[in-house]
């Protein structure tokens, strides 16, 4: 699966392409096809560094993008 993602915090430069293996859904998950995703300020703030404590313990990089339209898909 192709992102944009960031494995730093810091301005829009730390954002780049990453490639992530395809998601798999448990058996009370649904897995969606993002289509799009918008920036907004909670975006921004997470790649500035002002969410960390929501991301202790995760292993970057993170990718933004908190609203998506999406379709869900099979499994």
């Amino acid at each position: 699966m192709k992102v944009i993602g960031l494995s730093e915090c810091g301005g829009p430069e730390v954002l780049r392409p990453f490639e992530l293996p395809d998601p798999h859904p448990g058996t009370q998950e649904v897995l969606v096809r993002v289509h799009a995703a918008g920036v907004n300020p909670v975006d921004a703030m997470l790649r500035s560094g002002q969410l960390q404590q929501l991301y202790q313990g995760q292993t970057p990089p993170f990718v933004p993008g908190m609203e998506s339209p999406a379709r869900s898909r099979r499994s």
